[in-house]
């Protein structure tokens, strides 16, 4: 089943690359696509031109899906203070850190006046890093608006390769949010349409 897989692989990115020097795109692709394919049974990565965002893959343990991060591998970092914490919300949400209105505060976390300068909740952290700050949610939610077309699946139904989104259910425990590529091709051919949307995100090896 693996060299069937490989198989499928190298005739499938061969067909994609074939597309792209067809359509006279000349980002390396053609001339190197081939032999590296066939030669490191990896993913196509080729970088786009301009790279502002890196998204790292790796594969998990006891998984073939290779799991997409943010910038940074996916460890959870020490609870920072409610105040820096907050300031950062308030620059998520684009609003001025103040915190005159401390009630407001206190209608979404279990914070005082004077715990501001103490380390925050581990739960209340773990929950937001999970699902809002971590480098797996920073991935979803970098992802999340685009556009694959027709070539890129977005669920397990879809028939082809395809990104899936992972987020909580009903009654699930953990509240997280992930993504990840269905297989190498999947990898493959999101690079691709991230540089054919010319976004400045390349795709690379996590550690």
């Amino acid at each position: 089943m693996r060299v069937q897989f490989w198989r499928i692989f190298y005739v499938a990115i061969s067909t994609w690359i074939s597309d792209r020097c067809r359509s006279h795109v000349d980002d390396g692709v053609c001339r190197e696509g081939p032999s590296f394919v066939r030669e490191t049974q990896t993913p196509l990565l080729t970088p786009p031109s301009d790279v502002r965002q890196t998204l790292y893959w790796y594969i998990p343990k006891g998984s073939e899906a290779p799991m997409l991060y943010l910038n940074k591998p996916p460890a959870i970092t020490p609870p920072p203070t409610w105040r820096e914490y907050l300031d950062g919300v308030c620059a998520y949400l684009g609003r001025p850190a103040t915190f005159q209105n401390v009630d407001e505060w206190r209608r979404y976390y279990d914070v005082e006046p004077d715990k501001l300068d103490l380390p925050m909740d581990p739960v209340q952290w773990r929950r937001d890093f999970d699902f809002v700050s971590g480098p797996s949610a920073q991935a979803f939610s970098l992802l999340a608006g685009i556009h694959f077309g027709r070539e890129l699946g977005r669920h397990p139904g879809a028939g082809v390769p395809h990104i899936n989104f992972n987020s909580p259910r009903i009654r699930d425990p953990r509240f997280f949010r992930s993504v990840n590529a269905s297989d190498m091709l999947a990898l493959s051919l999101l690079q691709a349409r991230l540089i054919d949307l010319k976004l400045p995100i390349k795709i690379v090896k996590g550690d």
